[in-house]
């Protein structure tokens, strides 16, 4: 993305009742269908100049670091760029408190941002252990940071052991912030899963409340089946809402179960219009080839190499740049650095893929046909609907 200066103030008037949503850059989401059995929606994301088809996976910069390693020609495609950043206790606290942290950090987003053209950008912070925070001038910092590494969308994160009155007061100071700076980006409320559907409700109500037409969801690694269920609700009520999904793990764990079915590929069901996989630390025994999980369009699945060898054999089903060509042998080639990042960039690929065909089919209402066809999918339906009808007999 062409680096582009800090944009200059706006001054201009305001009204007695301002409300944290207004920005001068418009995002929207135009030409958008629904499917007439699910929550799956289809259309075109603006985030001012930038357009993105939906539903979207959008790359993290660990996958664009990745093809770097795997020495690809070309950058992954997608309009959105995450830039998740894994934040333990001590490095938040520095850069909380401490200038030269802080600066460090700044420049690092910033040369992140080259090199990419129209392109939109926006921070995610993976908060580990007890990193946090909670008061006004800490959000204060971290929105100057966004501010400094011209992040095209400005994240509003929840965090552990914040109230939703906290979460609030945090959106009505960012708010005033904007006004203060004449900052004149899109914010992005970022509410984290939760076990319950009532506590996402409450944490989400400033935002629904607000008519936002951004509502972040971290769902911190894993399956959270009431949070998404809230997430339906929203976005039936709210169509034009961009709802992105951060943090998503490659499978489905549901009902004490880790499903081979691809979560990425299901958000849209439940109405997330886009998402970005997880971002994790290293693992804490060395990670071994036979560990890496790779993405299977032919069924929606995600699988180990024992595991795609006894399904398909040494074939592939993808003809994306990491796998035209190949086979699995030479998939598994190289270092296992190597292997793991050829695997996040054949995701990519092959997971955009996908999704557009799933846009085609929700607007041809055929999304439910779709994935009656993709056997790694449907077996997640059908284990929902089972779990669905059991909690209704209670």
């Amino acid at each position: 993305m062409a680096r582009r200066s800090p944009l200059k103030s706006h001054a201009g008037k305001q009204t007695e009742e301002a409300v944290w949503w207004v920005s001068m850059v418009e995002v929207s989401i135009q030409d958008q269908a629904s499917d007439e059995t699910t929550s799956a929606h289809a259309g075109i994301l603006r985030i001012g100049k930038v357009s993105a088809a939906l539903p979207n996976k959008f790359a993290t910069t660990t996958e664009l670091n990745a093809t770097r390693v795997v020495g690809a020609r070309d950058t992954l495609p997608g309009e959105v760029v995450v830039s998740a950043k894994l934040m333990y206790p001590d490095s938040l606290k520095k850069i909380l408190k401490e200038d030269a942290p802080l600066r460090d950090f700044a420049r690092r987003l910033s040369r992140e941002g080259g090199g990419f053209e129209d392109v939109a950008r926006l921070l995610f912070l993976i908060f580990k252990g007890e990193a946090s925070y909670d008061e006004a001038e800490d959000l204060r910092t971290l929105l100057d940071l966004q501010y400094f590494a011209d992040m095209d969308v400005v994240t509003v994160q929840q965090s552990s052991g914040m109230s939703p009155e906290d979460f609030a007061s945090l959106l009505k100071f960012a708010e005033r912030w904007m006004n203060q700076k004449g900052v004149d980006k899109p914010i992005m409320p970022v509410i984290q899963a939760s076990e319950t559907q009532r506590e996402f409700e409450l944490f989400s109500a400033t935002v629904v409340k607000s008519k936002s037409h951004l509502l972040g969801v971290d769902m911190r690694g894993g399956f959270h089946y009431y949070t998404l269920r809230a997430v339906e609700n929203i976005k039936r009520k709210n169509p034009a809402m961009w709802v992105h999904a951060f943090q998503v793990p490659p499978k489905i764990r549901f009902a004490r179960h880790m499903l081979p079915s691809s979560q990425g590929m299901l958000m849209p069901y439940f109405g997330v219009d886009s998402y970005s996989r997880w971002v994790v630390p290293p693992p804490p025994v060395p990670l071994t080839k036979d560990k890496i999980n790779v993405f299977d369009k032919s069924g929606w699945g995600v699988f180990k190499r024992k595991e795609w060898t006894g399904l398909h054999g040494k074939k592939l089903t993808c003809t994306c740049p990491m796998c035209k060509g190949q086979n699995l042998d030479g998939f598994y080639g190289g270092k296992v650095l190597t292997v793991l990042s050829r695997s996040k960039v054949h995701d990519h690929y092959a997971q955009q893929d996908e999704l557009k065909k799933t846009s085609e089919s929700i607007r041809k209402h055929q999304y439910a046909r779709l994935i009656k066809t993709k056997k790694y999918a449907n077996m997640f339906v059908g284990e929902l609907k089972k779990s669905v009808e059991a909690e209704t007999k209670r």
